[in-house]
């Protein structure tokens, strides 16, 4: 059990705190409020202690942000006063019980176990309001229904994992998997059109038209792009940045396959791969390695295409050291466009199997998206966002694709070229179940160049993940239960975009 106690006299309430550390709790402190909220950002507590009277932000403001942060975390106010008024004060912002100091341990204990058994109901009423959510829902008949659904699916997920038992956890689990087979199989009967509909579903390549261009004029414009970052990631990230700007999160959908090398590449340069290639056939790379070195001179074509001619200027990186030395550049140069692309969320979602202390430190979603949250607060990039909240900007920070968690093999027959990712393929004579994955003969109706004529390619769909025949149980145990992208999920393909506007 998880406690945090804010008092700006903490040192003098030791001794309680190893009392509640012998009883089993495990106890986090905080000596001021921005520390403890702080605190409450990065880790989830089952129950807060919080003074009422503090130095600087008082325990009442405290206690406003804690609740507007998260509302269903439980909070005792510490008081030094029992009077009527000043508790129906704090009863009027939200607090949850009260302990009046000087108090005992015995009394201490009492007010804790109130709350577990409140919190307890907290968990039964989520789990219902569930259910009733969720009955007899039938499966979306267009993307926006598709969006929503997804959109609810993660907030869901993300209240389930932390106030429900495990089985409605697992329920919620096994309902959003169903949702992705039917979305799979809804994506697949209509992809082909939506290529050619110009009213149809934002896809990536149209993304920078619609969210980056329109700002670009006077006011300075950052654009971020988290490389493989989820709903529910961004989720964890907008409930950060709110204390410094104003988000509208809106979204997009990413081309297939949902993978760096034509998501990515689509985003900047404003055009769908085969079209890269058709256009700008020296900036294509077929090979394994080496796919995304030509986006600044994509982005540089698109933005001559639109008739473009301020300044820009575009950073790749994946370290902290290496956003922070371009942190000035980016707050103090007169530039009208910054681009940057941080690639840390993909490169640590494929550490995790050859990372032994991080593959059992994340050993689901939720604490994969607990160690995003955790990144991002002690960030490079949140300190740039906290400069740019000062001056006057927009920011917007999307990503190229999400990802999934693998669990389902789907064998795949082919020449002897393939590539070798796991959820998406190209290479001579492929086949696959039509189960578990897409089939391409005919490439260019995804939009998707070829290297040779005979070229095809598959599209894992679900949770799926791509096996030889030749060592089937060898890459399964090797790759199941692994992060993977490009294929066909809600995951990969429904994409967050936050546009942010300093609140100063």
């Amino acid at each position: 059990m998880k406690l945090l106690w804010i008092d700006d006299e903490i040192d003098l309430l030791r001794p309680f705190v190893y009392g509640l550390q012998g009883k089993g709790y495990e106890v986090d402190t905080a000596t001021n409020g921005p520390d403890g909220l702080e605190l409450v950002r990065l880790k989830d507590y089952d129950l807060v202690l919080l003074d009422e009277i503090m130095t600087g932000m008082d325990g009442l403001e405290v206690l406003r942000h804690i609740k507007e942060y998260d509302p269903n975390i439980l909070v005792a106010m510490v008081t030094k006063s029992g009077e009527e008024e000043l508790l129906n004060e704090a009863f009027g912002k939200l607090a949850d019980d009260f302990v009046v100091k000087p108090f005992t341990p015995v009394q201490l204990l009492a007010v804790l176990k109130r709350l577990l058994d409140k919190k307890h109901l907290v968990s039964e009423r989520i789990a219902q309001e569930y259910i009733a959510a969720v009955q007899g829902q039938p499966a979306p008949g267009n993307l926006k229904g598709w969006v929503e659904w997804h959109r609810q699916l993660v907030r869901w997920s993300t209240l389930l994992r932390r106030y429900g038992d495990e089985a409605i956890v697992e329920h919620c689990e096994l309902r959003r998997r169903d949702a992705n087979v039917q979305f799979a199989d809804y994506v697949v009967e209509r992809y082909p059109g939506w290529l050619k509909d110009k009213n149809g579903p934002l896809l990536s390549h149209r993304f920078f038209e619609k969210f980056v261009y329109p700002h670009l004029g006077n006011t300075p414009v950052f654009l971020m792009v988290f490389d493989s970052m989820r709903w529910d990631q961004w989720n964890q990230l907008e409930s950060v940045l709110k204390e410094h700007f104003t988000v509208d999160t809106e979204h997009y959908f990413s081309i297939l396959p949902s993978a760096t090398p034509y998501a990515r590449n689509a985003m900047l340069s404003g055009l769908l791969p085969l079209e890269i290639h058709r256009t700008y056939p020296q900036f294509w790379v077929h090979d394994e390695t080496g796919q995304n070195r030509f986006e600044r001179e994509l982005l540089e074509k698109h933005l001559e295409r639109l008739h473009w001619r301020g300044k820009w200027q575009f950073t790749k990186t994946a370290r902290n050291e290496e956003i922070a030395e371009v942190t000035e550049s980016f707050v103090h140069r007169r530039v009208q466009l910054n681009v940057l692309i941080v690639n840390f969320l993909d490169l640590l979602i494929h550490s995790l199997k050859n990372q032994r202390m991080l593959d059992e430190i994340v050993t689901d979603e939720n604490s994969l998206v607990e160690l995003t949250r955790l990144w991002f607060c002690n960030s490079s990039v949140f300190e740039l966002l906290k400069r740019l909240s000062h001056g006057d900007c927009r920011v917007i920070i999307t990503t190229d694709h999400g990802f999934v968690r693998v669990r389902h093999p789907a064998l795949i027959y082919g020449g002897r070229e393939i590539s070798q990712n796991l959820r998406y393929k190209h290479g001579g004579a492929l086949r696959s179940d039509h189960k578990g994955a897409v089939v391409l003969d005919q490439p260019e109706q995804y939009m998707l160049p070829q290297e040779f004529p005979s070229e095809r390619y598959a599209i894992a769909k679900g949770d799926h993940y791509f096996v030889y025949p030749t060592k089937p149980k060898e890459y399964e145990k090797t790759y199941k239960y692994t992060y993977q992208h490009g294929g066909i999920s809600l995951e990969e393909m429904i994409l967050p975009v936050g546009v942010l506007k300093p609140r100063r």
